[in-house]
């Protein structure tokens, strides 16, 4: 089974701009905090964990080791795991969030093609889902919603439109074989 997490609050988040790929923000202590009760959500839910993965980008692989603290796994045997980072959102990295649609993020200046994107994500996803183990993902927003793209059957280019999953929940994905 593999289970999803997005990573907590940013400081991207707080200052509320776009980080894709390119903006390495860290976690805030809230974000950090956030990290702490999904920790003991998985616990009180009773999930074994068996491994990490999480993308390389310091907000997600921070929230990455404070869950693995928390329920007692070997933060050294967290795994990075590259096609899981986010979306390159090219120009718009690092502006202000405004109210965009897939159509204006996709079709702005050097940013990641969405197809490409939901292929190297899927790729990730698909491998790991034929492992006997559960295993938690840590990553970002896009790539929760690229996910669901692949659950509802929607064109990826319209990723963006589907809302983000909150900072630091967990989300079973059952869907992708």
């Amino acid at each position: 089974m593999i289970y999803f997490v997005r990573h907590g609050l940013s400081e991207a988040n707080v200052k509320k701009v776009f980080a894709g790929q390119k903006d390495d923000t860290p976690l805030v202590d809230e974000g950090r905090e956030q990290a702490k009760i999904t920790a003991q959500e998985i616990i009180i839910e009773g999930l074994k964990i068996d491994k990490i993965y999480s993308s390389p980008l310091k907000r997600a692989y921070e929230t990455a080791e404070i869950i693995a603290k928390e329920i007692g796994f070997d933060t050294s045997n967290i795994i990075t795991e590259s096609r899981i980072i986010e979306y390159d959102m090219g120009s718009l990295s690092g502006t202000p969030w405004h109210t965009i649609s897939s159509a204006i993020l996709v079709g702005a200046e050097n940013v990641e093609d969405p197809e490409m994107f939901r292929s190297r994500v899927c790729s990730c996803v698909e491998e790991l889902s034929k492992l006997p183990e559960n295993i938690l993902l840590v990553s970002h927003a896009g790539v929760g919603r690229i996910l669901e793209t692949v659950k509802e059957g929607i064109d990826a280019k319209l990723f963006y439109d589907l809302p983000a999953y909150k900072n630091a929940s967990i989300t079973k994905i059952d869907w992708i074989k």
